[in-house]
């Protein structure tokens, strides 16, 4: 990838966020005050996760409700696939394994490449919270190596998940 100015990240970053469709939004609307009708709101996910799968706001709203509801497990997809479409947007590598601190300015405060790290964050702390601790971390301590300045505050998190989620003594 071409190395890009701090000015281009800035405009590069602009349009990476475009809001969903009219009808997306109305399906995101419905699902919140369906929140307490668990079924009749995922039903207005999908629908919405079917018909604009692609736009952030739904794979987002759809994650946040998995999230609030304790689902974490499925929630996980919904985390990857908001990265993976930012990755994109991004002309980052498919794999996030590949990802190198040269490909984006991860240790910046650019919305683009914060906001896939910040999905990544979430699918890293999702396995941690489900058990597979290893997997989490191996997935936080990627992300550490890509914002050098530990802007996102991996440091401490990973400190929490090694003891357990226990208070330092």
């Amino acid at each position: 990838m071409p190395e890009l100015s701090e000015n281009r990240w800035e405009e590069l970053s602009a349009g990476l966020f475009p809001p969903a469709p009219e009808e997306a939004q109305e399906l995101l609307g419905k699902a919140a005050r369906s929140w307490g009708e668990t079924d009749r709101a995922l039903g207005f996910l999908r629908e919405a996760d079917r018909l604009y799968g692609t736009h952030l706001p739904v794979v987002i709203g759809f994650y946040k409700f998995l999230f609030y509801k304790g689902r974490l497990r499925e929630a996980i997809p919904f985390a990857e696939r908001a990265a993976a479409i930012m990755a994109e947007r991004l002309g980052l590598p498919g794999r996030f394994e590949e990802v190198s601190p040269e490909d984006a300015p991860f240790s910046e405060y650019e919305a683009g490449p914060r906001f896939y790290l910040f999905a990544m964050k979430a699918v890293g702390y999702l396995y941690a919270r489900l058990g597979e601790t290893e997997r989490g971390l191996r997935i936080l301590s990627r992300i550490r190596i890509l914002d050098d300045r530990d802007l996102m505050g991996i440091a401490p998190l990973v400190s929490v998940i090694r003891r357990g989620g226990r208070e330092e003594e």
